[in-house]
Parts: structure tokens; sequence; C-alpha cells
């Protein structure tokens, strides 16, 4: 980091030092400084893009500031020889960028540039080839600047702009400003057939011909999206044929803005931004003005430029939504050595980034590594390591998720060896050192911060044991407008039994990929730009029977109030820092920790017990919580905060809810046990059901119960009316005793094995629960307790808070906010949000079948969530799956990513560290990274994050 801080001062020390001697004999002092610092940016694209705002600080009739922009700019001298060559930045590809920069026309750079893959590039071609035919006339220095920059700057339907243009141009320039009036005047479109030249922008024959079709046809505006996406894939902002639908959307425009805007899940990325200018371009592309704003963001605010690395955070986010990290990859041919591997995660692995990887090696054997805005003299690659410069390319494009995402992808002990094995020094730069280069990127020793290819230079060790581990869900078997989910009940009819469940959904915005299943709960955000920009509000809407985002509600709003933490001392909202052994977040204000911080209790041993909250004694004698948990003794359940009226004594499940039989005449009252995690004020937490027992059953209503036969009914007055014996909730489990009373590791006491598995808790030890189990990292206080084998046998297992026995599962340690909770609750309206609702919506999360979750609230307040395998026999790549997928569930909590901050229920979650079982004898040849196998990743990105920097001599 240090590092990095010190190239980008230097570099802009460098820059001013730079100063055009014409800037320093300009009078106007403001003027003045606005000429030293459009002179000192690098890009000729944005020296567009500032001289508009300069224009606007600077009247024409300051002579000397505009003949010194006139003869010392680039971007001018580059216009005189090519009306195009601005747009050349814009380029993707370094090859293409180059070869616009030596070109004079755009026949000349389609040849060597493809227009579908470079559509900012030819887009700001054909706009600014029409605005020549304007700007030519003018006569006046300034006027010409202008107008060619605002053409460029990609702002022609902005107001202010226009003014601008106004001001510079008129008197004898005035038929300039009319000329460029005429050309930006359009009318609006008022039928779909309007709309057919769009097409003509398809990539592929049977895109352009679906288009034309369904355009000539009488279909709603719906029904027209729906066919050209079949026709042509998902929508994409950026891809000029949905630039040219969304500019202007065929028939009539809606009166009210669609609730979700352009994509939702994407919107709320944009809070994340550091720099307010990123987070309103951020917020105005993906609400529902990307027309204006969408190519200033790409290119202000994208991974190529130098913000990138401040804006980590945003960019990590809207990558989570684009390219969600999935386990396990198959099916590719160049990039072979990535198939196999079902533990590990991959963003994009997929045959077009198989075939990109191929293409880049192919354009890396003539000598020069092309990265964006980047070009590196090399070795023939081909004689040079060729297999680790394969990795190197498969990697960029498959794309292996970084516990710790950064586009800093490359260690930088790996870079300094790849650089001096290959890179061509007869072509690099005399002040260049290999060292010097590789200095910005992460060491080796920051867990999860860079990655090592040397595992892909060989096969995976797992070939042939892909069928341990199978997700159903990947790649997607669904229809378009469905969201899949692993089955993870038993089926009725086993003989037509998939593997996954297709549910209807609703998706999060016009272009938005990103899908709801139906009756599920989400928060949109609202849009905030400018002074409200850093105040974020939401709305809770209703995936409806519809399958549209409907009924919404307004949610408080969050200010991002710091949190005070002693005399001098705050901390940002969604910080996350250490007090003493306690993990907090700092939330709006409010400070949240894992550790209960209570005083000692009235006539609690102060001496003989010290590692228990509040000094309370170890002693087990459990009572049960308003909240329907259980707590150990008085004193803890005091510590979590409960008064004396809120306590009984006896464990919840030793207490009979319906022991006063308070459902009424025509009703039986059943057990439902639950643990809310919000209560309003005169709201309970009911242990109980009150089911009707007459025959007419509610089939929509969805509560799973199992009989005693094994058979799973959709309620329990279902299960009644069958004249069943209810054996216990939820679905009835596969491989689990029925038979014995077993604790659970929430300290509650269960009928069976099945019954615990159930209700997703884990079991702790057979029998009743009867001990106080490892509350804190001290000692545990188990007496006369028998814990099973783990499996597989080698596990080296973990310790549940509050558990006697470990488990060999992963464990999340879920810190949440109790005031979301509440709100979230309320808007739901479908009473308290308890824990078996959160842990039922992140199983849902969870795509490997072998894997499934379970968890309880702990004794301090935290939500232990457990990912564990399903399986009778698990084996070891069995766990690390699950291992994995409570590392990507750690990553979306912790970032608050949209992939589960758009479901109501889980966006009280703000951090969750996670602890993982091993196994005792590992056996991975991989575990010590081959510093001569290592590849060069994003090193060269990075440095051209902070400057461009050629490295030929």
């Amino acid at each position: 980091m240090i590092a990095r801080t010190l190239i980008v001062l230097l570099f802009a020390t460098y820059v001013v030092s730079k100063e055009p001697s014409c800037c320093s004999r300009i009078q106007n002092l403001s003027c003045r400084y606005v000429c030293d610092q459009l002179l000192a940016t690098q890009s000729n694209y944005h020296q567009t893009q500032k001289l508009i705002n300069a224009a606007n600080q600077c009247p024409s009739g300051l002579i000397e500031f505009w003949q010194c922009v006139n003869s010392s700019l680039t971007v001018v001298q580059e216009l005189a020889k090519w009306e195009g060559r601005p747009c050349c930045d814009l380029a993707i590809s370094s090859h293409c960028k180059q070869r616009c920069q030596q070109v004079k026309s755009e026949s000349s750079l389609s040849k060597s540039c493809e227009p579908g893959l470079e559509n900012h590039l030819f887009s700001c071609l054909k706009k600014q080839k029409g605005g020549e035919k304007c700007c030519h006339q003018a006569e006046s220095y300034s006027c010409k600047l202008v107008c060619q920059s605002y053409y460029i700057s990609n702002s022609t339907n902005r107001r202010e702009n226009k003014n601008i243009l106004f001001k510079h141009c008129h008197g004898n320039d005035e038929k300039v400003f009319h000329c460029v009036q005429r050309q930006i005047r359009s009318p609006r479109a008022s039928n779909p057939a309007e709309k057919i030249p769009c097409c003509d922008r398809g990539t592929t024959p049977e895109c352009q011909q679906r288009c034309r079709a369904v355009l000539q046809t009488s279909a709603t505006e719906d029904g027209i999206i729906e066919e050209v996406i079949k026709g042509c894939g998902k929508p994409d902002v950026r891809a000029p044929l949905w630039q040219c639908f969304l500019a202007t959307p065929p028939g009539k425009r809606n009166e009210t803005p669609l609730v979700t805007g352009l994509d939702s899940a994407k919107l709320q990325c944009c809070a994340k931004a550091k720099t307010s200018r990123c987070r309103d371009l951020c917020t105005w592309t993906y609400n529902l003005d990307w027309v204006q704003h969408s190519s200033e963001f790409y290119q202000s605010c994208s991974y190529i430029q130098p913000v990138s690395v401040l804006e980590a955070s945003m960019h990590s986010c809207l990558t989570d939504v684009e390219e969600p990290c999935q386990l396990g990859c198959k099916g590719l041919d160049f990039c072979s050595n990535f198939n196999h591997r079902p533990t590990q995660l991959f963003r994009s692995c997929n045959s077009q980034a198989d075939k990109a990887a191929r293409d880049a090696v192919n354009e890396w054997e003539n000598g020069v590594i092309s990265l964006p805005q980047m070009t590196i003299p090399v070795r023939d690659i081909r004689q040079c390591k060729p297999d680790v410069w394969k990795a190197i390319a498969c990697a960029l494009q498959i794309k292996p998720c970084l516990k710790k995402p950064s586009p800093l992808s490359l260690c930088m002990e790996d870079c300094i060896y790849i650089l001096n094995e290959c890179v061509d020094k007869s072509r690099l730069k005399e002040d260049k050192t290999v060292p010097q280069l590789c200095n910005a990127l992460p060491s080796r020793t920051e867990d999860g911060a860079c990655i090592s290819v040397s595992k892909y230079l060989s096969k995976s060790a797992d070939i042939g044991r892909e069928n341990e581990v199978t997700s159903p869900c990947n790649p997607n078997p669904c229809g378009k407008g469905e969201v899949c989910r692993v089955r993870r009940r038993k089926c009725k009819h086993s003989e037509d039994c998939k593997p996954y469940i297709c549910k209807a959904g609703c998706v999060l915005g016009q272009v938005s990929t990103f899908l709801v299943p139906r009756g599920a709960y989400v928060r949109i955000p609202e849009k905030q730009t400018g002074s409200q920009s850093k105040k974020q509000c939401f709305k809770a809407c209703h995936c409806s029977h519809r399958n549209k985002i409907e009924n919404c509600k307004q949610l408080p709003c969050f200010d991002d109030k710091q949190c005070v933490i002693g005399p001098g001392h705050r901390k940002e909202s969604g910080s996350h820092f250490n007090i003493d052994s306690s993990l907090c977040v700092c939330h709006d204000g409010d400070m949240i920790c894992s550790k209960n911080t209570c005083k000692p209790q009235m006539g609690a041993s102060t001496s003989a017990i010290s590692d228990m909250p509040g000094n309370c004694p170890a002693h087990y004698r459990p009572v049960c919580a308003n909240n329907g948990k259980t707590y150990p003794n008085h004193c803890l359940a005091k510590c979590a905060g409960f008064k004396d009226n809120d306590l009984q004594k006896g464990s919840c499940s030793s207490i009979d809810p319906c022991i006063n039989n308070i459902c009424g005449t025509g009703n039986r009252c059943v057990a439902r046990r639950q643990v809310c995690l919000s209560l309003q004020p005169g709201e309970f937490c009911n242990q109980f059901e009150c089911v009707s027992e007459s025959t007419t059953c509610n089939p929509h209503y969805h509560d799973s119960v199992c009989d005693t036969t094994g058979e799973e009914f959709t309620n329990a007055c279902i299960l009644f009316s069958h004249e069943r014996t209810l054996a216990y909730r939820g679905h009835c489990m596969l491989g689990c005793s029925n038979q014995g009373e077993v604790c659970g590791h929430n300290g509650e006491t269960y009928s069976s094995q099945c019954a615990a598995l159930a209700d997703r808790t884990t079991i702790d030890y057979p029998g009743k629960c009867r001990a106080l189990g490892n509350i804190t990292a001290g000692r545990s206080h188990c007496t006369n307790v028998r814990c099973q084998p783990l499996k597989p046998k080698n596990c080296k297992g973990l310790l549940p808070p509050g558990g006697c026995c470990p488990v060999c599962a992963a464990e999340l340690q879920a810190l949440f906010d109790p005031r979301q909770v509440q709100s979230a609750a309320k808007v739901m309206d479908e009473g308290p949000i308890t824990v078996r609702v959160i842990l039922d919506e992140l199983s849902n999360h969870l795509t490997v079948a072998e894997c499934d979750i379970y968890g309880y609230l702990s004794i301090e307040g935290g939500l232990v969530i457990i990912i564990t395998t399903v399986v009778q026999e698990p084996t070891d790549l069995q766990l690390e799956a699950c291992n994995s997928e409570a590392q990507r569930l750690e990553h979306l909590i912790r970032t608050g990513s949209p992939l589960l901050q758009s479901y109501l229920t889980l966006t009280p979650l703000l951090v969750a560290p996670i602890r993982k079982a091993s196994l005792n004898s590992v056996n991975n040849p991989n575990s010590a990274v081959n510093i001569e196998s290592t590849p060069i990743l994003f090193l060269l990105t990075i440095m051209l994050h902070i400057s461009k920097i050629h490295w030929f001599s």
C-alpha cells in the first residue's frame, strides 16, 4: 500500500512539474490554474473532457488563455492530424489503440479493430465525424475547441454544456451553434417499427432477423425486449444494440419510472464508491439516466483509470453481480488444466473465456504482452516459459476468485521472477528495473491478496472425483425468468426427481440479469446524488405472483454516522475493528460487537470463574428467555440483556407452550418452537401454532412437517387431516436416526437426530442437554458428555460457541444489526424474523448439493452459521467444498454484496468471520508455491492504473 501511494505521489509531482511556460503569462489566476491542470492531463480524450469545464470558467475573450491552450495542448495537435484521434484512448485492445494513433481515417482503422468489440471507440469516431461538419466552420480558437470537445465528451444531451457552447460560439460563430442544434435535434419514437434500424447493430444474423421480426408485430414493450433477448443475448448497456433500444424505448415511455431502475443490484454498489463523482455517475448509470452518464462512468471510474485503486470496493461489488464466484470448472478446451476442480471458485469458466485465452496467447507470441493501456516487450514466449504464459492468459480470462478481491492479483515475489526470466531488457527503458515495477504488488505473506497459477501448470489431482461434489445449478438448467435452487428435500416420486428446482422469479431491473424467486422480499436502493449521496435510502418490495417487483414500502435511511469509541477516536460506518478480543463493526453510529461486556451480576463469583461473560458461574441451570432461546443459567441470560420477568426456569424445549390450551375450540395447539431475532413492543415470540381441526387446509401455506412414517406434508393442518402423527417439523431427513434424544449445539434437546437436523441444528452429543459448553476461548465445563466420532476420521474439528463437542464443518459467527431486523419484520408484516428464516435463506444460496447450513443464536448475541456436509460418509473433497462455500458466503456478507443484500431478510448481516475445520493429514502438492511456475497476472494493469507507461526504449 505504501509503495503504491508513493508511486501515485511521484507521478503527480512529475506531472505538475511540467508546467507549460505559456500558462504563467495568463493574468487571471483561476484560469492560470485551469490551464496548468488542463495541460497536465495526459490522455487526449480526457483533455477534451476537461475543456468543457475550462470553457465554463474562462471566457472566449481571454485571448492569452485560448492561445496558450491552442498552441500547447497535445489534443489540438492530434485533432489537426485527424479529428478522430482523441477517441483512440477509448480503445480496449492495446493493438487497436496503437493502430488508431497511426491511421487517419475510420475506414483504415476498421481493418485492425473489430467494431463489435470496440463499441466506445467507434461510437466516439462516428460522433466526432458528424460533429466536425459543424466545428470546422468556427473562426475563433475557443469555439472550435469547445465544439470538438462537446462531441467527444459524450454529453450532447446536457443543457449546461450546450449553454457553454453557445457562449463561445455567439457572434461570428453563431452558425456553429445552430449547426450543432440541428444535428442533435431528433423526433421522439412513436411506434416500435421506428426502432428497426437498431437491429442493424446486432452482432449476428439471427439477432438482427429476430429483432426486425418482433418490431413489426404488435407486441408490448416487455414482449419486444424478451424476444430480442432470446435472439441477441442478455442486455448490456455498453452494447450498441441495447444503447439504441434504451435511449428511446419502443412504444410509449412509462409515465412512472421502474421501481428497480435499470439494475437495482448494481445500483447498490454505487454507495460503496469513495469519491462523490464516481458515486453519482454510478447512480445515474444504473438508475434511469444511463444514456447521458454511462460512458463517462466507464471511462472515469473504470478499472483502467487511476481512480480504480480507490474505488476497489465498488468494482468488487459490481464484479460480484456481473460474474459471481462459482465452485468448479469443466468443459474447457484450451485451458484444460482448469477443469476438474470442484472445490475452487472461478468467475468466468465458460467457452468464451477459453477462446479469449487462446487468442491472447496467439497475440503475445508476437513478442509483446498487451494489457489495458500497457505493452511489455518480451522474448519469444514459445521458448521462455510457454506453459506459464498459457496459464497466465487462462487465469486472466477464467478468473480464479481471491479472498480479498482486488485488481492486484499477482504476488510481488512471483512478478519479480517471471519478469527476470522473460522480459526483453534490450527494449526496456533504462530507468525501469524489475523490482521497481513489482513493488506495487502485494506480497505472498498477505493472506488472500494475490494468487499463484502454479497449480494450473498441471492437471487437477481431483480428476475422476467430480461426482463427490455436485453443483446442480451450475450451469443454470432453468429457463429464462426462473431461479435455480438446489433440491434439498426428499422427493415424493423418486423416479422423476431432479437435483434442482426451478422457481419463477422477478428481475431486478430493465437490463438486469439478477433474479429473485417469486414471494421474496427485496431491498431496492433509492436514487441519492449530490449533497444527499452519502445518505442511503431503501424501499422494501415484494416479488409478486405476477413476477413483478411491487408493493413497495419505505425503509429507514442510513446516514453513515461515525461511531465514537473513546475520546478523540472515531470509526467510519461500515468499518470492522477489534476492541480487546472482541470483533466490532460500526453501522450508522451503532457499534455492534461479538462479545457481551455486561457488568458482573450481584452475587456472581469474581474469582472462581473468570472466563465467563459478566463473571457468571459455570453451572448449568437453564432458563428460557422470551425470545425462545435457552440460556445455561440465569446470570448469563441477564448478561444477554433479559429482565427477570422475561425468563422462565428450564430449557425452552422442556416447557410445553400449549399447557393452557390457548387456541380455543375447533383448533389444536401444536408446539412450533423458534428463536426470534426481533420483537416489536407488545409482540411475542410464539412457540406454538393453532391448527384447525377441520378437514379444510390451506395448501399454499408452506411450513413443512414430517410424520412418524417418514412422509412429508406441506403443513401441520394437512398432516393432521390425513390422521398422521407429527414426528418433527421441517423436511423429512435421510441418513439419520429417528430414535433417541440428542442435545443440539443451540442448547435445546430434540427427540431425535432427524428432528435436530430438520431444525437446522447440528448435534452436540447424545441424550438431553446437561452441561455448559465452551462459551469463550477459555475452559470447557462439560461433564459426563461423550462426543461422537467425527467424519471423516482424520478431521480436525472446531468447537462451536457454547458447545461441548466439535463438528467437522466451517463456521461463520455473524454480527447483525437489530434495527434492520426490526424494520424488515415491520414491512414484511409476517411476524418476527427468526433464526430459522435467515438460515433457510442462506441455504438457498449454497450451490453444492453435498453441503447445507445449520446454526443458532449464540449466548452472546451473534448468529452462529455452520456449513457442513449432509452425506453419511463425507470425503475430504466434500469437506473442502463446504469450506469453499463458507468462504464465499463470508466474502458476500463482509462486503455487503447485492447477491445477499438484495434479500430483505439478509440485509441485517454485517460481518461474519470464518473458522474452518481441517484434515490432520493433508498431502497437497500445491500447498508450496513454486516460484518458477508462477505467472505475471495483473502486473501491468495496476501499473497503468497509475500512469500510462510504455516499457519500450
